[in-house]
C-alpha cells in the first residue's frame, strides 16, 4: 500500500510539527494511503552532544502523543544506524521502499550525512519516482519561525506563555513524586518534589501551574517552585509543588506540573516568617490569577 511521509525529529511536537502531520494524514485519506511518520532515536543533537535538560518531552510521552494524532504508523530510525547514509542511499533504502505517494516536509528539512541533502535534491529525486514532495513554510507565532530550539529558550527564561502558544499547549513537566527535605513540610506548605534531568528546566523561581495525579483527566492549581539546591557532588535543580487544597500522600505517584506563568524570580529570604509570607503571597496569586 501506498503512504504518505512526513519526515522530522519531533522534538516537542509543536505546532509546526502538527502542521506536518496533520498534511499528512489529510493527504493520505484523501489518496487512500497510509499516513507514515519517520523520526529518529536517538535525537541526533544528543547523539553526538549528549546533555541533561534536552527534551521538551520525555521520549516515552512523545510517542504516546504520537500515537494519538491519527498517523497509521510512526517509524523510529536508530540514528546511529543511518547517520552516515548518503543523501541518495537514505532516498533509496529508507525512503522507497515505503512506497510513498507523497512526502510531507518543513522548508528547512535536511538529510544524509553531514546534512548534504535539502528540499531541492529531493524534490528532483522525488520527480524521478513520481512522487510529489511538499514543501511547508515554518509556522511563525509572532513575525519569527517556530522552532524547538525558540521553544527552549522560552522555557529557560520563564517565558511560558510563549512556550505555550508554540507548543499549542502548556509546558509540562513528567515525574515521580520523591522524597525531598521535607522543608515545604515544615513550614506548613507540603510539596511534591520531582527530578526531571531529561527535559528543559524553566527559569528558577515561582509559578503558577496546574497539576495532574497518575492518570487523571483533572488538574489541580498549584504553587511551583524550580530552585536549586547544593548536594555533595554538585548543585542539583529541583521542582518542588505546592497543590493548593489538597493533602494526599502522593509519594511514588506520577505527576503532570503544566506551567501557566512565572511569577517572580528565586529570593533569598532573610527569615522563616518572611519565607512564609512570600509562600503565602505566591499561592493567593495563583488564585488570583484562576478566580479573578
Amino acid at each position: 500500500m501506498t503512504s504518505i511521509l512526513t519526515i522530522g525529529n519531533f522534538d516537542g511536537l509543536h505546532i509546526g510539527h502538527r502542521e506536518l502531520i496533520s498534511t499528512t494524514i489529510s493527504l493520505a485519506r484523501s489518496w487512500g494511503a497510509r499516513a507514515v511518520a519517520i523520526t529518529f532515536t536517538p535525537h541526533p543533537r544528543q547523539f553526538f552532544h549528549p546533555s541533561k535538560h534536552f527534551f521538551i518531552q520525555p521520549q516515552d510521552v512523545r510517542e504516546q502523543i504520537l500515537d494519538t494524532l491519527g498517523l497509521d504508523d510512526v517509524l523510529y530510525l536508530p540514528f546511529a544506524d543511518i547517520r552516515m547514509l548518503s543523501p541518495q542511499a537514505f532516498f533509496d533504502s529508507i525512503l522507497l521502499p515505503l512506497e510513498p505517494a507523497a512526502i510531507v516536509l518543513g522548508e528547512n528539512f535536511y538529510f544524509g550525512a553531514h546534512k548534504a541533502g535539502d528540499i531541492s535534491m529531493l524534490r528532483q529525486m522525488c520527480a524521478q519516482h513520481d512522487i510529489a514532495l511538499h514543501s511547508l513554510t515554518m509556522a511563525r507565532w509572532q513575525g519569527s519561525p517556530v522552532s524547538s530550539t525558540r521553544i527552549r529558550t522560552a522555557i529557560q527564561t520563564g517565558h511560558m506563555s510563549e512556550a505555550a502558544a508554540m507548543l499549542g499547549m502548556p509546558y509540562t513537566l513528567y515525574g515521580t513524586v520523591e522524597h525531598g527535605a521535607n522543608r515545604g513540610h515544615k513550614l506548613g506548605f507540603a510539596t511534591a518534589n520531582i527530578h526531571t534531568p531529561e527535559q528543559v528546566m524553566p527559569a528558577l523561581g515561582a509559578y503558577a501551574t496546574h497539576v495532574k495525579i497518575d492518570h487523571s483527566p483533572e488538574s489541580r492549581l498549584a504553587m511551583t517552585a524550580v530552585t536549586n539546591t547544593p548536594t555533595f557532588q554538585n548543585v542539583q535543580t529541583v521542582v518542588e509543588t505546592h497543590i493548593l487544597d489538597f493533602s494526599a500522600d502522593l509519594y511514588g505517584h506520577a505527576i503532570q506540573i503544566q506551567f501557566d506563568a512565572f511569577l517572580r524570580p528565586e529570593i533569598a529570604f532573610q527569615s522563616r516568617d518572611a519565607l512564609i509570607r512570600q509562600l503565602q503571597d505566591d499561592c493567593q496569586n495563583v488564585r488570583d490569577r484562576n478566580y479573578p
